[in-house]
């Protein structure tokens, strides 16, 4: 999930950027172009082909794409925005990566500035000469841009979570490691969810660690609404022998793979779109979703974690993503499904305005008939 924002930043050939940021740009001379463009919702071609904005930047590519366009944003529309917009009914939003299309706030504006980014003065105004020919679409300026191609990075540093350790971008130097300092972690900052910044992910952390530090099992993890992976990477940098990471978002599955593969636990990871009913329970799991979703996939959830049986301890299961409204409804439900004693309450920390629920047992579970296998 993805806090706050909904966006879509440029997809940009870096290979092609950086070849042109080891040249002339590099002395001070434009680096590449930009040229901003005002669309509203839909289009219009010269030859009357009506043109939403998807399909817009599809047609962009197709036309420009070998002749210097190194990139399009299509920008971000904040919660707050979305509100005043009527996008999104309260600012407290936690935004899917795989959000439905009536929550897809960048693409419900009546109008957008796009920025398409070139890799010369003439491609671009080349491009914008084009781009004025088409109705609903306006050229607002075409501009030099002299930013390192890296500069974007300096937005993202080390995280430190308490009790946990740090997370760093993937690509500062370094390998993943777990030691008496804490956990060190390299994250991707892009698709999915996760880059350790928001408190729902640190809450998941300090959480492991607690439980760990308890004696607790990681064996085997389950990462539900999995988003960059870090939950399940973390918990492998610690030792766990096998993690799946479930996404419903296809488009960030490659990027999970490619942060467990950073992080050196590749091995121990797999990647699933859905959560499998059948093989071994897991002794820990993480699920960092929004309370709609944690309710209506409770009972898949818990059938999954490990209970106490043939003198195995029981597992964890670790909920985040909980607004102050949103932990009775969840706590109760869980615990029903979890089969919990009358008057065993979860464990629960605050970050901010978000809550985690931490459920672990022993005696204190009481298998529902699912789980005796009635």
């Amino acid at each position: 999930m993805r806090p706050f924002r909904e966006s879509r930043p440029a997809v940009v050939d870096h290979e092609q950027l950086g070849r042109i940021h080891d040249g002339p740009g590099d002395g001070g001379e434009p680096a590449m172009w930009a040229v901003d463009v005002r669309l509203e919702s839909v289009a219009m071609l010269s030859a009357g082909q009506a043109m939403p904005r998807d399909v817009w930047c599809e047609w962009a590519w197709e036309r420009f794409g070998d002749d210097g366009l190194l990139g399009i944003d299509e920008g971000a529309v904040d919660v707050a925005e979305a509100v005043e917009l009527g996008l999104a009914p309260s600012v407290r939003v936690l935004d899917a990566a795989a959000a439905p299309a009536d929550r897809d706030w960048v693409a419900s504006r009546a109008g957008a500035t796009l920025t398409c980014l070139f890799a010369d003065e003439p491609a671009a105004r080349a491009a914008a000469a084009e781009f004025e020919t088409i109705g609903g679409c306006r050229v607002v300026a075409v501009r030099p841009i002299v930013a390192a191609a890296d500069a974007w990075r300096e937005h993202f540093t080390r995280i430190d979570v308490c009790g946990f350790g740090a997370i760093l971008p993937a690509w500062e130097p370094g390998a993943a490691e777990t030691g008496p300092a804490g956990t060190r972690l390299f994250i991707e900052p892009g698709i999915g969810f996760g880059t350790g910044l928001h408190e729902t992910t640190q809450l998941c952390l300090a959480a492991l660690a607690t439980w760990q530090a308890e004696g607790g099992s990681t064996e085997r993890v389950l990462d539900f609404g999995a988003g960059s992976g870090i939950l399940g990477i973390a918990a492998a940098v610690r030792g766990a022998e096998h993690v799946d990471a479930v996404e419903v978002d296809p488009l960030v599955h490659d990027a999970v793979r490619a942060n467990a593969a950073r992080n050196g636990v590749g091995n121990r990871l797999a990647v699933r779109r859905d959560l499998t009913r059948e093989g071994e329970p897991y002794s820990l799991i993480f699920a960092n979703i929004v309370a709609d979703v944690l309710l209506a996939n409770a009972a898949d959830v818990c059938r999954r974690l490990r209970r106490p049986a043939d003198g195995r301890p029981p597992g964890c299961l670790i909920l985040s993503g909980l607004l102050a409204d949103d932990v009775q409804a969840v706590a109760r439900r869980y615990a029903e499904e979890l089969g919990l004693a009358t008057g065993v309450e979860p464990v629960q920390t605050t970050a901010g305005d978000w809550h985690c629920l931490r459920f672990t047992g022993g005696d204190r579970f009481d298998p529902p008939a699912f789980a005796r296998g009635s």
